[in-house]
């Protein structure tokens, strides 16, 4: 049977560059138990304090509530010098949770945490706006293929949304010149993958939904912004962004992290 976890999702709205990754409630997401998880954290200090002082939380036990706000925090930095080290924190936390469920270390990192299937699901022209339940899902089905891992378990995360409001009139791309003919809204699917032991495969570990909006212009070629850190992508035509946003959802979010952008992660380095 497919497993299906319904998630709560911030949509990222043009205005800002801040956005929020609110799970919902995994009843097959196993939790890791306190001192493992806190000899994971103690290698990750100036990550940990980053997020503290992010949400003004208290890490220093950890809860589910700690875990989601890692998660949250590890979506929000896609696109920075900060994004590889939480995302291999999070990558970590969510292994050795599989393997204290299994009682073992059979359970490895196949690909990090990370943004892992696009869909788009709406586009809006210029003047317009969607009302209602608007609510998609994201889904990776059991055989489907993830760059080159073949996923064993299917998982499905449902991205709500009850408006959805086009640009107005003469709205122009970050680039400045390129008019808008749409706003066009996608959910992603985030996760972990994991690969287990014997004929176990490669599954899905902390699934997570996060929509975005994009502003665009549709035609050959499509322009469309990046939701994350606001500069343009160039689509050969609305088929190909499609298909891209499927296979590399990344791409859509932010442009890739330079080496000479990556600072060091030392412990004052976030502060």
């Amino acid at each position: 049977m497919k497993k299906k976890w319904t998630v709560f999702s911030a949509w990222l709205l043009l205005v800002s560059s801040c956005l929020g990754c609110a799970p919902g409630f995994y009843e097959t997401e196993p939790t890791l138990d306190a001192e493992a998880a806190r000899e994971i954290l103690d290698t990750y200090e100036a990550e940990v304090r980053m997020v503290e002082k992010m949400f003004g939380a208290d890490l220093s036990d950890h809860t589910a509530e700690a875990y989601e706000l890692l998660t949250e925090a590890a979506v929000a930095q896609y696109g920075t010098a900060q994004f590889d080290r939480l995302s291999q924190l999070v990558t970590e936390l969510a292994a050795a949770a599989w393997n204290g469920k299994d009682g073992g270390d059979a359970w490895t990192a196949a690909k990090p945490f990370g943004p892992l299937k696009g869909v788009c699901f709406w586009e809006v022209p210029v003047g317009c706006s969607m009302a209602g339940d608007l609510t998609d899902t994201v889904e990776i089905a059991r055989g489907e293929l993830v760059g080159d891992l073949e996923i064993s378990d299917p998982v499905s995360v449902e991205i709500p949304l009850d408006q959805a409001d086009g640009p107005a009139d003469r709205t122009t791309l970050p680039d400045g010149a390129t008019v808008a003919t749409h706003r066009i809204f996608t959910g992603i699917l985030w996760g972990v993958i994991l690969e287990g032991p014997g004929e176990a495969g490669y599954r899905i570990a902390c699934p997570r939904g996060v929509g975005y909006a994009h502003l665009a212009q549709i035609a050959s070629p499509t322009y469309v912004e990046r939701a994350v850190d606001h500069t343009v992508v160039t689509c050969e035509h609305m088929l190909d962004l499609q298909q891209a946003l499927e296979t590399d959802p990344g791409r859509f979010l932010a442009a890739p992290v330079t080496s000479e952008e990556v600072e060091p992660t030392d412990a004052g380095s976030m502060e």
